[in-house]
């Protein structure tokens, strides 16, 4: 009997003196779809974030509609996830639910969108200073003179606005000689850009360049401009793989990387920092890298542009080398970049 006593404190002490094996972290995220290429590109590389800082991702489809989203963060704070990333279909609706994870002290990251709802942490881009280099380019590459348009995404998005005010307000500032004559919302669709495009070549003969918001809707109006038998330069903002021939061609003078499996690595980062409890700005911005061909960017810095680049070959090393760039390893600093 003594033995079975002393055998049962002596277990009793090992318990107490072994040390709890730490919960994993879980981390939920609302996409407005998963089906879009950039989505699908975001989760590979979010999935390595999640194994890299050892936390587990939980990413559901709002499928376009907001009141799946306002459900799936409602399951989210049920579940007490350690942080919910939310890439907001309307920023205003999301708010109170935002406003309610908060208070039950969960972390809320609103991915690629600016959203004011007391407390939460916005991922953004330095969107506004790195279109208006795409517009320097531009510029440049003109001459200082002719006709321009852009294609934007939507009105009331905040990446779209941001983006179209740093470009239009560049152009307007250091180009005076530049017009733009057409502005065109397409929600990000390749079609509306396709028809936009048409019709500004057939309206304006002497358009020599379009900017994008978005790199899809650059190939969609260069995709007409060439059945059209146009030379149009163009700008653009994503860095996708399938802007290469243009970059080095010279046709597109400019595009900005930010890259789809950055933006997945990017945001899952720094929530499974914030679910461990590590003091970040509210407003964090990507680091990005503007790409030209090594021809076009000696041009625009003999033009006096004054800019660092990458490649069409660097670009696609740095497009996924997001580990090395943002993983665990680094410092918090790291997250963000000064403005």
């Amino acid at each position: 009997m003594k033995t079975i006593l002393k055998t049962s404190i002596a277990l009793m002490a090992m318990a107490l003196a072994t040390p709890t094996i730490a919960q994993e972290k879980v981390l939920g995220l609302t996409a407005i779809d998963l089906q879009n290429s950039f989505y699908v590109r975001m989760k590979e590389a979010g999935d390595v974030a999640a194994k890299d800082y050892g936390v587990k991702s939980t990413w559901q489809s709002a499928e376009g509609s907001l009141e799946k989203q306002l459900g799936i963060i409602e399951n989210f704070i049920n579940q007490r996830v350690d942080a919910i990333l939310i890439d907001p279909i309307d920023k205003n609706a999301v708010a109170p639910a935002i406003k309610k994870a908060i208070e039950a002290g969960i972390p809320v990251v609103t991915m690629g969108n600016k959203v004011e709802a007391g407390g939460n942490y916005s991922t953004l881009y330095p969107d506004y200073e790195n279109m208006g280099m795409v517009a320097r380019a531009i510029g440049h590459s003109l001459g200082g003179e002719g006709e321009i348009a852009l294609l934007v995404g939507s009105r009331g998005n905040f990446v779209s606005d941001t983006r179209e005010k740093g470009f239009v307000e560049t152009m307007a500032k250091e180009f005076p000689n530049i017009k733009i004559v057409g502005i065109e919302p397409t929600g990000w669709d390749a079609a509306k850009a396709t028809n936009a495009a048409q019709t500004w070549l057939t309206t304006y003969p002497d358009l020599k360049a379009i900017a994008c918001i978005s790199d899809s809707l650059c190939l969609a109006a260069d995709s007409v401009a060439t059945s059209m038998g146009s030379e149009l330069i163009y700008g653009g903002y994503d860095g996708d793989a399938e802007m290469k021939e243009m970059i080095d061609s010279g046709k597109m003078v400019m595009d900005v990387l930010t890259g789809a499996y950055r933006v997945g690595y990017w945001n899952i980062a720094v929530a499974a920092r914030l679910a461990e409890g590590k003091e970040l700005p509210k407003d964090l911005y990507m680091p990005t890298y503007f790409v030209s061909s090594d021809e076009t960017a000696e041009k625009l810095k003999a033009a006096g542009m004054k800019f660092e680049h990458i490649n069409t070959e660097q670009q696609a090393t740095e497009a996924k080398n997001y580990t090395e760039q943002l993983g665990p390893k680094q410092p918090d600093t790291a997250m963000t970049v000064g403005k």
